[in-house]
């Protein structure tokens, strides 16, 4: 019985060491893994971003010899006023809007594109300056996170440009601050090219303005006409709350002049029916009519009438062109 209990003793202790063992090799295995990728952080905080200083301006690289910069102009291959960026920062997306530029590289004085020079340079430049390295690597293993990535791609007026998901493409995303801006770098190359896609972060600012009584009154007396795109529900013809708005400075519009006559005129797109189109518009018209009157306007000043789809300002054939069509237009009446 002894023997018996001191033999299941040590089998128990000798697979317990094998288990531990095996513990300690996934622990390495994953150890190895995850440095696989080069991580140097999670997440972009910008309070250990570096503020470099005497670097020049945007875009901030040139050529080095051997190498030219691709339909250059200015400094770069393609230029944005406004985009969004899909940064990786090793972990997430951190997703950048501002003005982008793109500098594209190849081989110059007849040269073919140097890959090791290309890398070389840059790399070694954005150290040299002090940028803060985000993340060097290959496209991350989630399938959702490369997606995401691969929507990095612009269409210029020469070509268009993005990050590859390529095998011997590694890519690095660095970080810089400089006059009181952040500029968030991507920087990928192949054999055939390389790329750096650099952007100034700014937040997107909405400089349209409220179509105002006052605009309304110049449209008129310059073409005798106002364009008004008023928000009504979806197939029907009342009013959302932005479109009261609109309304509430057509009232002004008449207000401000007592002998101003005005016909009212609903246009949809070609979508549905001629028939619906038609009745749509005229409800429309009528809508924006009888809520002029509840606003104390003699409707004896008022026409409504309804076109349908009879008189497009854009052939219907795109999302854009249909909603341009999709009008209410004030007339003057003489």
């Amino acid at each position: 019985m002894k023997k018996t209990a001191i033999v299941a003793l040590l089998g128990i202790l000798m697979f317990s060491c094998k288990n531990e063992k095996k513990e300690e090799q996934k622990i390495e295995t994953d150890q190895v893994e995850n440095t696989k990728e080069q991580t140097v952080s999670k997440d972009i905080n910008w309070s250990e971003i570096p503020d470099l200083k005497d670097i020049g301006n945007f875009p901030f690289f040139t050529a080095p010899a051997g190498l030219k910069i691709s339909n250059e102009k200015e400094g770069l291959s393609e230029f944005f006023d406004y985009e969004t960026m899909q940064n990786y920062t090793g972990s997430s997306i951190y997703t950048t809007e501002g003005k982008l530029g793109i500098l594209t590289f190849e081989g110059s004085d007849g040269k073919d594109f140097n890959q090791k020079l290309f890398d070389k340079s840059f790399y070694d430049y954005l150290d040299k300056i002090g940028a803060k390295q985000i993340y060097k690597g290959e496209f991350p293993e989630d399938e959702k996170q490369r997606a995401i990535l691969e929507k990095n791609s612009w269409t210029g007026k020469k070509r268009t440009s993005g990050l590859l998901r390529e095998s011997d493409s590694p890519f690095a995303v660095y970080a810089f601050k400089n006059g009181g801006k952040k500029y968030i770098v991507n920087i990928q190359s192949n054999s055939a090219q390389g790329n750096i896609f650099i952007m100034e972060l700014k937040d997107f600012e909405q400089t349209i303005k409220k179509y105002s009584a006052a605009q309304m009154k110049t449209d008129i007396d310059k073409t005798g006409k106002a364009i008004l795109h008023i928000n009504f529900d979806t197939d029907k013809a009342s009013l959302q709350e932005d479109g009261q708005e609109i309304v509430d400075e057509i009232a002004a519009l008449l207000n401000a002049d007592p002998k101003l006559k005005l016909s009212i005129e609903g246009h949809t797109d070609n979508s549905g029916t001629e028939a619906r189109n038609q009745t749509l518009s005229s409800q429309r018209a009528n809508t924006v009519m009888y809520a002029l009157a509840a606003k104390g306007i003699d409707i004896q000043r008022l026409k409504a009438k309804g076109f349908g789809s009879s008189k497009p300002l854009k052939t219907n054939d795109t999302e854009e062109n249909k909603a341009e069509n999709r009008r209410v237009e004030l007339v003057k009446i003489q």
